[in-house]
């Protein structure tokens, strides 16, 4: 039996804090238990985001803050532990502003002794950061201002060396693009996060990174032990190495055969036979097997993350886009702007990463309002916005990234463009929260806990921080595979890491995995249980297909991975209570600016336009059952009643009090709440 380790000192890096109005930074040693209640990653971004804005701050003035935090396993080579989270007081929703990317930007901070970078102030010209271990510079980037992030990352490296890895902004956060978003070594996007537009306005252009310190850990034995039994768990998942035959169009295939896709704007969710969405062997033409796709995760080899997009011919000859095998640059390329050849999809993945700005935005939004006449050609200066015309939204981005024409507009995000533009495209805006809709497939098709998960992920729009990618039904994979439902309840309950109490209640015993069958409140525990996983997961840095997709991680693996590398023993109940305290804390913040229950619902389309198929009209979202959702959610996370605000001994629960008093003990209480 493996001795309890002992805590390593040195296991925890510091925080760098940058202010670009004075030219100057330093560092700041991070309490034990601050790391210990909030870990590294979104949960130590979460504490510093709210103790340092609020309502007063200005997402696009100086006191606006950019944390850059690594996870907490980070540059120890743990499975899949190579992710970097970014987070903000978001431009464009005003709420909690946070997206994580891959790559070894993360693992390169934590060997160079930081935990996390926070950016405050404003420069009075362009400047790049450049930190190599101990040393740390800031430099004049008026050589690299108007570049796109491929070039800006290029140029660096060519003066730094390539060890170095590369956070840049493009010209759409030059120009305060409000869903603009830094890009990590050109192909690893934390999109959702909008930190593009306000490192724009501070103008800091890039940070490069390179950190070559060992971290210790505490139990190395042990960690290796723990780290082989999840790389089992993804080299044996039984849906390994499908992305990598066929890549994306696996996953959206399945949904456009049963016309559940959100095309052409949530309208539809049907695509017509000349999609290239139906041709496997013509993607296959254009994908090759790129480097892996984040440091020496296994994740790269078995689920299809290195898969590149190799463009060899036609009007895009030379593209090489890595990262393809995720299924939203058809759900959103294919599916939402009707684009039907592979290579103008790949084509703009490649111009949003090279502007620096996330994919899902308001292009699908204003085609919508050109197919219905409220914008003309007079203006799109002369040129026609139709369905699947690539050219067109090709010189879309561009104008957006540039704020040219109607590109201005539009980079202020599909709700405040359509206060501007007016004529009813207020409807056609589908937001959550303020932020743009990535929900694939459409709500309207079924996935009662994805439903919930959209309408409470605390940053909007989607349920990647909640429940994207759960299973609600059996596996495709595994009715191709011919296997009964009860065959496959007790593989996917033997497999699930989560605990035994909260797996009986939710899944019941005989178990069911047909979520449309179950009561709200199972719902809203099966929803709340990935959410404060993932939360989890964000401060660690592990993967989200490692975590939610493949069930290789989860509470009691989390546990175990951080305690024989920290030498902090945590039980799994304990790390599944730091992500409920991660969750309340954000959820407090956007209490504080302004969240109140009807913040969390969809759009009225869903609501009234039945989803439309080929042959005939699908089903539309019952107000009053999401309703039971949500009360049962809000219950479960100790509040409900008119405002949905938790207690305040909820707060307390969870070592939040800090939280409390600034909601509970101002002169007025947060705004829609009535428990003071």
């Amino acid at each position: 039996m493996n001795a309890r380790p002992k805590p390593v000192s040195d296991f925890v890096g510091e925080i760098l804090r940058v202010n670009l109005t004075e030219c100057r930074w330093t560092r700041e040693k991070i309490k034990p238990k601050t790391v210990q209640s909030f870990l590294g990653g979104i949960g130590l971004a979460s504490k510093i985001l709210f103790e340092e804005t609020g309502p007063q701050t200005d997402p696009l003035g100086p006191e606006n803050i950019v944390i850059v935090s690594a996870g907490l396993l980070d540059g120890l080579d743990a499975p899949t532990a190579y992710r970097t989270e970014v987070t903000t007081k978001s431009p464009l929703t005003g709420l909690v502003g946070s997206g994580s990317a891959g790559g070894g930007f993360g693992s390169n901070l934590r060997r160079a002794g930081f935990e996390s970078i926070v950016i405050g102030g404003k420069s009075d010209h362009p400047v790049f950061l450049v930190i190599q271990d101990e040393k740390i510079e800031l430099k004049d980037a008026g050589h690299l201002w108007g570049k796109d992030t491929w070039e800006t990352a290029g140029a660096l490296k060519r003066d730094l060396g390539e060890e170095f890895s590369v956070m840049a902004i493009g010209q759409a956060g030059e120009n305060q693009v409000r869903f603009a978003c830094p890009v990590f070594d050109c192909h690893h996007a934390p999109g959702r996060c909008h930190a593009g537009a306000v490192l724009g306005n501070k103008k800091l252009k890039a940070i490069a990174v390179r950190g070559t310190r060992q971290i210790p850990i505490a139990s190395p034995e042990r960690f290796k032990e723990v780290a082989k039994e999840i790389e089992e768990r993804i080299i044996h998942y039984p849906e390994r190495g499908l992305r990598q035959e066929v890549g994306s169009i696996y996953k959206v295939a399945s949904s456009a055969k049963k016309e559940i896709l959100p095309a052409r704007n949530f309208q539809q969710g049907y695509l017509p036979q000349s999609s290239d969405l139906w041709r496997p062997e013509k993607y296959k033409r254009h994908i090759t097997k790129g480097p892996l796709y984040c440091g020496k995760c296994a994740l790269a080899s078995y689920y299809g993350c290195n898969s590149t997009a190799d463009i060899q011919e036609g009007k895009y000859k030379g593209s090489y886009i890595p990262g393809v095998g995720f299924s939203f640059l058809m759900w959103q390329w294919a599916g939402e702007c009707a684009i039907e050849d592979f290579p103008t999809m790949a084509k703009c993945r490649e111009m949003c990463n090279r502007y620096g700005m996330d994919e899902a935005g308001p292009i699908p939004f204003a085609l919508e309002l050109y197919q219905r006449g409220i914008l003309r050609k007079e203006d799109l200066d002369g040129k026609e916005l139709n369905w699947g015309d690539g050219e067109a939204i090709l010189d879309l981005i561009s104008k957006i990234a540039h704020r040219q024409g109607i590109g201005d507009i539009l980079a202020e995000g599909s709700l405040r463009a359509a206060k501007i533009i007016g004529k009813g495209s207020e409807k056609y805006a589908l937001t959550i929260k303020g932020m743009e809709m990535m929900d694939a497939p459409d709500p309207r098709a079924g996935g009662r806990a994805k439903q919930l998960g959209n309408m409470t992920c605390v940053r909007g729009g989607d349920d990647v921080k909640t429940t994207h990618t759960i299973f609600e039904r059996m596996a495709d994979w595994a009715i191709e595979k011919g296997m009964t439902e009860e065959e496959y309840g007790k593989w996917f309950l033997d497999r699930l890491d989560m605990a035994e109490d909260i797996k009986k209640e939710i899944y019941g015993d005989p178990p069911n995995l047909d979520s449309s069958t179950y009561s709200a409140r199972r719902i809203a525990l099966l929803t709340k249980w990935h959410e404060d996983l993932s939360f989890v997961r964000d401060s660690l840095g592990v993967c989200l297909f490692a975590v939610q997709t493949t069930s290789a991680i989860g509470s009691s693996y989390s546990a175990r991975l951080l305690s024989a590398s920290s030498g902090w023993e945590i039980s799994p109940e304990e790390i599944m209570r730091t992500g409920e305290r991660i969750q309340l804390l954000l959820k407090a913040y956007n209490i504080r600016e302004g969240w109140t229950k009807s913040t969390d619902d969809y759009p009225d389309r869903f609501f009234s336009d039945p989803l439309k198929k080929s042959s005939a009209s699908g089903s539309v979202l019952s107000k009053e059952a999401l309703h039971e959702l949500l009360e049962a959610y809000y219950k479960l996370r100790g509040g409900g009643g008119k405002t949905g605000v938790p207690k305040r001994e909820k707060f307390a629960k969870l070592g939040l009090d800090f939280a409390a008093e600034e909601l509970f003990d101002q002169k007025r209480s947060p705004k829609g709440s009535s428990n003071p």
